[in-house]
């Protein structure tokens, strides 16, 4: 009976000792899991500040990418309107040589005077010019004009020719403008190795027609001398004009 009663309280005591073991365990367990579930916790709560810190990094870096694109873009657009305005300005340049009727004459400096009878041919040129005029059959076939003195290689020059009647094809010229007593037929000027010229045919009810041509180094000085060379079509007298 007594060592009945020793196992018995020898298998209690192995039992409360293992009951003991299981319930600090479980302690153990559940306590590690709390506190490790506390730090995961706060980890996820603190991942959303460092989420939005770093997409407004982001956000920043974007703005000023498209800052810096949008200055680019300035620098072309700048470029591309001063060349629009440049082509503008040439174009506009272009017209009014292309033009005779917009463009203003210039007599400033037509001061001397060219005259013949056998046509009665008359013609305004510069101070500073000279001329040499020929004849065919006693009769005036041409003058060409030029300048003296200049800083110019050639110097430019305007010869005046006479034409035949029969040989004019109003078909061949692009522009014209009406002269007091005449009709002016041209096209664009012409350039060879930087000389620029440029025909003025004048139509007339006389017997013979004539034409103007000037040619000049340059394209600037070109378009520069247009008026004066305008002043001169405009003085130009023939036939019973002259009278």
């Amino acid at each position: 009976m007594i060592l009945s009663w020793k196992i018995f309280n020898t298998e209690r005591y192995h039992l409360l000792s293992f009951s003991a073991s299981v319930i600090l365990h479980a302690l153990i367990f559940f306590a590690t899991a709390f506190l490790l579930n506390l730090s995961f916790d706060k980890s996820i709560a603190g991942s959303p500040y460092i989420q939005i810190t770093t997409k407004q990094i982001e956000a920043n870096k974007v703005i000023k990418r498209n800052d810096e694109q949008i200055e680019e873009q300035k620098v072309p657009d700048k470029m591309i309107l001063e060349k629009e305005e440049k082509q503008e300005k040439q174009e506009k340049q272009n017209r009014a040589y292309l033009n005779f009727e917009n463009l203003k004459a210039d007599t400033s400096n037509l001061e001397q005077v060219y005259s013949e009878t056998t046509l009665n041919v008359s013609i305004k040129y510069p101070i500073g010019w000279t001329y040499v005029d020929q004849n065919v059959k006693d009769k005036l076939d041409g003058v060409t004009f030029w300048l003296q003195n200049g800083n110019y290689t050639p110097p430019p020059y305007i010869h005046l020719e006479v034409k035949e009647k029969y040989l004019f094809n109003p078909q061949r010229f692009r522009y014209s403008f009406k002269g007091e007593n005449f009709i002016a037929y041209y096209n664009k000027p012409e350039e060879i190795a930087g000389q620029f010229s440029q025909t003025i045919y004048i139509r007339t009810d006389e017997d013979e027609d004539y034409s103007l041509k000037l040619i000049m180094l340059g394209e600037e000085s070109f378009k520069t001398f247009q008026p004066v060379f305008l002043g001169m079509i405009k003085s130009f007298k023939f036939g019973r004009s002259f009278f």
